[in-house]
């Protein structure tokens, strides 16, 4: 009688490790949203960041069933100096697990407050679009794994976002690509003298990547397919332009030797 409960216990013991085997278990990914800016010419640009919010695929993969899966930005303070966030420097709004698979939509979650500084230090404030929750909402196509981090990167064109009307007031346009730097290139440098702050653009058949130099002279492009690009330096008055092309490669950062951009002359 012992022996038949003792291999009963065991029988029972071995069937309930074989079913919590073989149920399907949660497969979850950690995705991190990060902030970058590709910047205009403003000394300073600032937005009140709320968060953004992740349209994950619903059961079979439809957008019918799926629910938004909210990412509160969690700061002292909400406003965030967009301007600055160039030359690798990316602000963190959050970071999420997510049950593995595709990502259909990204919500960006901007407050009502949108402002730039000039020169002397002058506030203007900017309105928003009529069209802003349109351009707020980003269609991609992003497929995550099971145990692995992925960082989505939202990148901010502040030259297009920043738009005056025709009463000389300024409308907040925001202008996002969003992107997984998996399998995508990037370039950086630094171009010499480091205060004259030139645009620098990567440009292929298809797109065009630009940003600006900060104060230490360096850029940093990044979510560059790979491709032939026309690298150009467009400079200040007083200097030449400079263009070359480039090639770039899956998984890699192109670094360029530092670049010393030549002063005009007078019959230039």
């Amino acid at each position: 009688m012992i022996k038949n409960t003792i291999y009963l216990f065991l029988l029972a013991l071995f069937g309930a490790l074989y079913t919590g085997c073989t149920e399907p278990s949660e497969t979850r990914s950690l995705v991190n949203i990060l902030l970058i800016d590709a910047p205009g010419d403003f000394d300073e640009v600032w937005i009140e960041v709320e968060g953004v919010e992740i349209l994950p695929a619903g059961s079979r993969g439809s957008e019918d069933n799926a629910n938004w899966v909210s990412i509160p930005y969690q700061a002292a303070s909400n406003m965030v100096l967009v301007s600055a966030l160039i030359d690798e420097t990316q602000l963190l709004v959050g970071r999420t697990e997510l049950q593995s698979g595709n990502i259909s939509k990204i919500r960006f979650l901007l407050g009502e407050e949108a402002y730039f500084l000039n020169e002397d230090d002058e506030r203007t404030d900017m309105t928003l679009s009529p069209d802003i929750e349109d351009l707020l909402e980003l269609d991609v196509d992003i497929s995550v794994e099971s145990g692995y981090s992925y960082d989505i990167i939202l990148d901010l064109d502040l030259i297009q976002s920043v738009v005056a009307d025709q009463n000389g007031d300024y409308v907040f346009t925001p202008h996002f690509r969003a992107f997984v730097s998996n399998g995508l290139s990037e370039i950086s440098g630094t171009i010499l003298p480091i205060d004259i702050a030139p645009h620098v653009m990567a440009i292929s058949a298809t797109d065009t990547f630009s940003t600006l130099t900060s104060d230490d002279g360096g850029f940093f492009l990044s979510g560059l397919p790979e491709d032939e690009y026309l690298f150009k330096i467009e400079a200040p008055s007083g200097y030449v332009d400079t263009t070359f092309n480039l090639l770039t490669y899956p998984d890699s950062t192109l670094t360029l030797e530092s670049i010393t951009l030549q002063e005009s002359t007078s019959s230039e």
